[in-house]
């Protein structure tokens, strides 16, 4: 009988640290724009008396990004993957400030390439790109302008140039995690909110002056097109682009040993993709990007659609 009850109890004592086994990577890497650059993420003010600018030109906080940012006020998927397994390694070295999931120099290929060429090549990828997809278009409507919207076989073709990359060049094994495109749609309104009764913060004139993200937070017309038309625009193409990012994930999923998830996980669903961004939630700075309580944010939404955890 005590025989039998010390193999129980081992089995049992096995099958406990299974349960409990970390499924964290050795490495994990990102592509991004500057929301993973931690752009003006501390800056509070932007008014000529208060120096704000001075922050504003600082541009990237890296110390403050959701993906690995090392600053105290900041606990990062690298932190929390920490946590599990302190040998955890993780840059974010690809990114870059104003990259694209589709156009320019840095867009999500040219960040795979970046990715693959790592001397020690990562097994744990995360995307979060398309902000600027839409903030550097004039218009939705492509009667209005000259470079509108990307459609939906432009988006995804870009989708589908990364991840070819990735599940070509990943080892067996690796994940790669598309975060959502946030809504850029709702910074008008928290920008808005923000700079009422508060004089150091001065919101529609930074972005009219430093031409921030004009499709989403200028509120008069561009282009022959109302801010409503805008924004009504806006969010179809966001969500588009989530239910894209969803598509291909689940059609990459496991070609070459390589785990392809969406962190997307519907509209009705809490993701990066469908969280309101409030007033506290963007800096000071610009009135766009995530403050540093809006990178906890991402981070945890983030580390909740990851499955290496």
């Amino acid at each position: 009988m005590q025989k039998v009850s010390l193999f129980i109890s081992l089995a049992i004592t096995s099958a406990l640290l299974s349960v409990n086994t970390s499924a964290a990577p050795a490495k994990g890497t990102a592509a991004g724009d500057s929301i993973t650059m931690g752009f003006a993420a501390d800056c509070t003010g932007n008014t000529f008396f208060t120096g704000g600018f001075f922050c504003l030109l600082g541009g990237d906080q890296p110390e403050h990004s959701w993906f690995d940012g090392w600053d105290g006020s900041v606990n990062s998927v690298h932190d929390k993957y920490k946590a599990l397994d302190p040998n955890v390694a993780a840059n974010k070295s690809a990114a870059r400030s104003g990259a694209e999931m589709r156009g320019g120099g840095d867009s999500f290929s040219v960040q795979a390439d970046r990715i693959l060429a790592e001397t020690v090549v990562a097994d744990h990828v995360e995307v979060v790109l398309g902000g600027n997809d839409i903030c550097n278009r004039d218009c939705v409507d492509p009667a209005n302008c000259s470079d509108p919207l990307y459609t939906e076989s432009e988006w995804r073709g870009a989708v589908q140039a990364g991840l070819d990359k990735l599940v070509g060049g990943l080892p067996a094994g690796s994940t790669v995690v598309l975060g959502s495109v946030p809504r850029v749609q709702d910074l008008r309104a928290a920008g808005i909110a923000k700079q009422t009764g508060n004089w150091r913060v001065n919101c529609e004139s930074v972005w009219s002056t430093f031409g921030v993200c004009r499709i989403a937070t200028n509120g008069g017309t561009m282009n022959g097109e109302s801010f409503a038309a805008r924004s009504a625009g806006i969010e179809t193409a966001q969500r588009l682009y989530n239910e894209v990012l969803q598509q291909e994930a689940a059609a990459y999923n496991g070609v070459n040993g390589v785990e392809v998830v969406a962190e997307y996980s519907g509209a009705d669903q809490s993701n990066v993709g469908t969280f309101q961004f409030g007033k506290d939630d963007i800096d000071g700075g610009d009135c766009f990007h995530p403050s540093v309580r809006g990178q906890n944010t991402v981070a945890d939404l983030m580390w909740s659609g990851n499955p290496d955890k």
